[in-house]
């Protein structure tokens, strides 16, 4: 944690970025996970709180870091985007199955809304399915 709080603490004003690089270095060899490493960042971009100037000699002497930062954040904001996609999917595919049955069956319980919320892709895809041929609710959901 102190590694993490250098820039919060007492240093001459002449090696501010120094103190920052220290911070993000101690921050990628002490803390492997990349959320808490995002939220750790933050926290030393707030308190270090570099001008365009002191960011840009950030980038000039310290170009392993700032690489290093670069591709943790790109990896990031993948993963984050692909998980975003992937649960936007997921809740269309049931919002569509949901709305498909609702129209053949009519006003549903509680119970099968949870039911769809709850179901994994497979099944929500297995349910959409068995509307066409089904001709009572529990057909599509056993």
């Amino acid at each position: 944690m102190v590694r993490l709080n250098l820039p919060n603490m007492q240093y001459p004003a002449g090696r501010k970025v120094e103190v920052y690089a220290q911070a993000v270095r101690g921050l990628t060899t002490l803390e492997y996970d990349p959320e808490k490493q995002l939220k750790y960042l933050d926290f030393i971009d707030i308190y270090a709180a570099l001008n365009d100037n002191e960011r840009a000699e950030y980038q000039r002497d310290y170009p392993d870091e700032v690489q290093t930062m670069s591709r943790f954040a790109e990896r990031f904001r993948e993963e984050g985007m692909q998980q975003g996609m992937q649960q936007g999917m997921h809740r269309s595919e049931a919002l569509v199955l949901e709305r498909l049955l609702r129209l053949k069956f009519g006003t549903l319980p509680d119970a099968v809304q949870q039911r769809l919320e709850q179901a994994d892709e497979q099944t929500l895809f297995r349910r959409s399915e068995r509307v066409l041929t089904a001709s009572r609710l529990d057909e599509v959901l056993h």
